[in-house]
């Protein structure tokens, strides 16, 4: 069986470029060369889901489904309060401050995930015998992007993507 730790994840943060990244190269590129949260020590569940609608017959025990639009919901992210931690959790603060939108990307293994976020909420918690965190509601705004291990495969957009050799093949 084999297990992804949780050891190793890294957070990035970037400013949304002018225009939007075309591969999965560019993309990781970019989100490396970006500010790292540091420190994690949760990641609450990226959540993507759609509302379902249930049809049942009075007559008979039929029934069908209709999928609706797919929504994204928010998640926490808790970090040990670092006040020097100029690069990731000032650029979050910011973010709430000033209502500004940024890009986040989530590298584990060999994946990363990004999609542009807001920050709805910040909350800090002063706790007896614990050290002090910060809370950061992130707000998911945009399709959530995956990259695989091969550098050359598209970004993929909440679609199954068929590759042969890292060609892709159907999308």
């Amino acid at each position: 069986m084999n297990v992804l730790n949780s050891q190793g994840v890294k957070i990035y943060l970037v400013t949304p470029p002018q225009a939007p990244w075309v591969t999965c190269s560019a993309a990781k590129a970019a989100l490396r060369a970006g500010k790292v949260i540091d420190c994690p020590q949760t990641i609450g569940e990226i959540v993507e889901q759609r509302q379902v609608q249930e049809y049942k017959c009075l007559s008979s025990n039929e029934s069908a489904k209709s999928l609706g639009a797919v929504s994204r919901s928010s998640f926490d992210i808790e970090v040990l309060l670092n006040p020097d931690d100029t690069a990731g959790q000032l650029m979050l603060r910011d973010s709430f401050m000033n209502n500004t939108p940024l890009i986040m990307g989530i590298e584990y293994g060999t994946t990363m995930i990004y999609f542009n976020i807001g920050v709805s909420a910040v909350g800090t918690t002063i706790a007896q015998d614990a050290a002090i965190t910060t809370k950061f509601s992130i707000e998911i705004s945009s399709d959530i992007k995956q990259c695989l291990n091969q550098s050359t495969v598209p970004v993929v957009n909440n679609s199954i993507a068929v590759t042969n050799n890292g060609i892709p093949v159907i999308n």
